[in-house]
């Protein structure tokens, strides 16, 4: 297997190619945010929404078999499984809260303790497992050594 370097290299690499892809759909996910508040009553903007969710699901597909594939072990890649789903319900709560307030008519103090509350829940249990990583598998990169490690998104040299 390889150390936590190797794997760091190899999972920053892949995210590089994986950039535009990553950047498109991020773009047609804001799209389709914009378009279902500006477009209040319709329903179109939804299908764009469906489309762009699929897309980042697709993207965190690849990344959650590209991570799975570096460590042998069966419980660690479990708990990558459950990351890469924590860090999509992220994305579509964040995504969503503006949108189904609005839409809605929720009140917006009850609507901002219900989405306080579940990207607590997000967060946390996101650090319990990456805590829990950590002990299971010390070769495999956290999220931390991801973000600061390297420093550029240019092509890396090995």
């Amino acid at each position: 297997m390889k150390n936590k370097q190797e794997r760091t290299r190899f999972i920053q690499e892949a995210k590089r190619r994986l950039m535009k892809q990553r950047i498109l759909s991020a773009l047609l996910y804001g799209t389709s945010i914009v378009l279902i508040v500006a477009n209040r009553g319709a329903y179109w903007p939804f299908a764009v929404l469906i489309v762009a969710l699929v897309l980042i699901a697709r993207l965190h597909s690849k990344e959650v078999n590209r991570d799975m594939a570096l460590t042998p072990n069966p419980a660690m890649k479990r708990i990558i499984q459950i990351q890469y789903v924590i860090d999509y319900c992220f994305i579509v709560l964040v995504g969503l809260f503006l949108p189904v307030v609005l839409n809605l008519s929720l009140p917006f103090f009850t609507s901002i303790g219900v989405y306080l509350l579940l990207a607590v829940v997000l967060l946390l249990t996101d650090t319990v497992l990456e805590r829990r990583g950590k002990v299971l598998d010390p070769e495999h990169p956290t999220k931390k050594e991801l973000r600061t490690y390297p420093k550029t998104w240019k092509k890396l040299k090995t």
